[in-house]
């Protein structure tokens, strides 16, 4: 005999938007430094940084400020980068235009975006750097930690980054908006 067959359920999770997260904030229902990221319309918890993270961070930071024309281009760190009305992520660097405000500032105005990977790089590199070439980032570099290496990612299109490239210990790389500015990876501060 046959079990009685359960009617099938109908979950549709909801999603929320970056004003919905905004608004959250503001009532004080989200800490304004929550560890989250809205990824696709979801609240996506991520690690708190460690010690090599905030240190590559930095550095990274202070590197393309002081390199940068002033007044011209803005070195953001670890704010939203809004990509749609569902996805805002929150790259530990984003570089854009000064003239932008960072609330309008939208992926195919961001000329790089940056990664720091310690425990992550299984989303940085998969579904992050999917988002980031969907939405036109220019060029996005994952800073391997525990590898080493950079993996830089450029050629966005709606299928993902047409040309990845991997720039082991002893390489170097310049983001193709700004030639001049040579990192080697040896100079990555990529220890605890």
């Amino acid at each position: 005999m046959n079990a009685p067959g359960r009617p099938a359920e109908t979950v549709t999770p909801y999603r929320f938007t970056y004003d919905d997260v905004l608004r959250m904030v503001e009532a004080g229902i989200l800490a304004e430094d929550a560890h989250v990221e809205l990824i696709e319309g979801e609240l996506i918890t991520v690690s708190p940084e460690s010690v090599p993270h905030v240190r590559c961070r930095r550095w990274l930071t202070q590197f393309f400020t002081r390199r940068l024309a002033e007044g011209q281009w803005e070195v953001n760190s670890d704010a939203p980068a809004r990509l749609d009305d569902l996805t805002a992520p929150e790259p530990d660097l984003a570089i854009f235009p000064s003239r932008l405000h960072d609330r309008d500032v939208r992926g195919a105005d961001i000329v790089l975006a940056i990664e720091v990977s310690v425990s992550s790089q299984a989303f940085d590199l998969g579904r992050k750097a999917e988002l980031y070439a969907q939405s036109g980032i220019r060029e996005y570099w994952v800073v391997d930690v525990p590898g080493r290496q950079i993996v830089v990612h450029r050629e966005p299109s709606a299928g993902g980054y047409r040309a990845v490239q991997e720039i082991g210990a002893r390489g170097s790389v310049a983001p193709k908006a700004f030639p001049h500015l040579e990192i080697k990876v040896a100079d990555l501060p990529l220890d605890d």
